[in-house]
């Protein structure tokens, strides 16, 4: 499994991360579809087990992704008119800061209210589907991997807290890190998305993103994938790697048309 690199304090991460688990991320329906995992390792066609386990994250990504999509038309619903002066209420300020913290804005105890809605506008944005399918294929070996049938983690993400995931067979001597732990699916993969959308090593994967969504409306899973070259030691072969994924199995449309 792929060890993405993190800078995340381990106070950073408790709060972040309780504050997932004690959240509700996906639907009834999607809950009920995620409680019966297919074993994917019994599979003997390789076309069934891909289409399987895509089928069985989507809908907790795509309910993570509305989650995100209610937070940013709320934040987008507060931006006034140009060269008026903001007037909030404290609910709403209360709120901004809420979301400030929970996305890890820098330095956003100096910052205006008006500062945390640009900053937060930049964080606050779904991940494509595409790419979000196509990690959790990479780092779970198609979900055959012991942390995401033990730990319900797909993608990956480490922790630095005391009992907060794992400690991984082969970590290196001298290492404190973990593989997080995740009481459902759906939990890791709200975690997974809130991780891009605020750890500083992905800044280049929000400007990837912001740019595009200026420029047209809409970003590709491979696009994105250009900004996660600090998710992995691979680096930019990690890259081509995603993207390669994403091509192979047609997961988001050819931008050539063929």
């Amino acid at each position: 499994m792929i060890k993405p690199l993190s800078l995340l304090g381990a106070l950073a991460l408790t709060v972040l991360v309780l504050a997932f688990w004690s959240s509700q991320y996906i639907s009834d329906t999607a809950k009920n579809r995620l409680e019966v995992r297919p074993n994917f390792a019994e599979f003997k066609d390789v076309a069934s087990k891909k289409a399987a386990f895509f089928d069985y994250l989507r809908p907790a990504i795509a309910q993570a992704n509305a989650e995100i999509d209610a937070e940013r038309n709320q934040l987008l619903s507060l931006i006034g008119d140009p060269g008026r002066t903001l007037a909030l209420s404290a609910k709403t300020e209360a709120w901004l800061w809420s979301k400030a913290i929970k996305y890890r804005v820098p330095d956003r105890d100096n910052l205006k209210p008006e500062d945390w809605i640009a900053a937060l506008q930049v964080r606050i944005a779904a991940i494509p589907e595409s790419l979000a399918l196509a990690q959790a294929a990479n780092e779970s070996g198609w979900g055959t991997s012991r942390f995401a049938l033990n730990q319900n983690n797909y993608f990956g993400l480490w922790c630095y807290t005391e009992g907060c995931g794992v400690r991984p067979r082969a970590a290196a001597e001298g290492t404190t890190h973990q593989v997080a732990s995740f009481e459902t699916p759906s939990a890791g993969v709200a975690y997974y998305l809130l991780t891009l959308n605020s750890h500083p090593a992905y800044e280049s994967l929000r400007s990837i993103r912001a740019k595009a969504l200026a420029q047209s409306g809409r970003v590709s899973g491979t696009e994105l994938a250009a900004g996660l070259i600090r998710y992995s030691e691979r680096g930019q072969a990690y890259v081509d790697e995603l993207q390669a994924m994403i091509r192979v199995n047609g997961l988001e449309p050819d931008p050539k048309g063929s």
